[in-house]
């Protein structure tokens, strides 16, 4: 398949809703192309719950059931999951601004400097979106509403797949981007190069 078959497939990601989660969409090694719409936490997407999770301590969590999340699936992806931190002031945040978790958000609070860390974390069953921060206070930001976030499973670069880059600089389908390339991205040059709506 042709640079050309990855854009019509990638297009097609935009439709695929978080109920469903998913349109599978094979690649020529069989492994599917697998995105969520933008989850906005308490609406389309559940609220957060204050949890304990291993591994990494207290978190606000936002804790999105999705079976097509498979051991197999988080091995062979590369995982990317997008915030557009919302709920914050622009005089802490950018308006609009989208980026790639894991993403820190330092501001005051009081007298107090504080760092909010996001994180997406693909687990079996679940993708969990995280907030943590050294308090384990997730007011007056970490709950506000604003903040949305959007995860892809991007088939990994197999060279020696199907997806082999050939010497001339054509692709097969996702070969043309390593994990390297897929995380240096801006969420806008991501779907720009995939033929997404943003």
């Amino acid at each position: 398949m042709k640079t050309g078959g990855f854009y019509v497939m990638m297009l097609l990601l935009a439709g695929v809703n978080i109920a469903g989660c998913k349109k599978e969409l094979s690649t020529q090694s069989g492994q599917p192309l697998q995105s969520s719409e933008w989850l906005v936490p308490g609406k389309n997407a559940p609220d957060w719950e204050n949890k304990t999770i291993d591994g990494i301590g207290p978190a606000q969590v936002m804790e999105v059931t999705d079976p097509s999340i498979k051991p197999e699936l988080i091995q062979s992806s590369v995982v990317l999951v997008y915030a557009n931190l919302g709920g914050y002031p622009a005089h802490i945040r950018q308006p609009g601004k989208i980026e790639l978790t894991r993403l820190l958000v330092s501001y005051m609070r009081g007298n107090n400097p504080r760092t909010d860390v996001w994180s997406g974390m693909p687990v079996p069953g679940k993708m969990l979106i995280l907030l943590t921060n050294p308090d384990n206070e997730y007011d007056p930001y970490g709950n506000a509403p604003g903040h949305t976030f959007r995860y892809f499973f991007v088939p990994k670069y197999d060279p020696n797949s199907a997806g082999k880059k050939p010497a001339d600089g054509s692709s097969n389908l996702m070969a043309k981007y390593s994990e390297t390339d897929l995380r240096n991205m801006s969420y806008e040059q991501f779907c720009e190069a995939a033929g997404l709506k943003k």
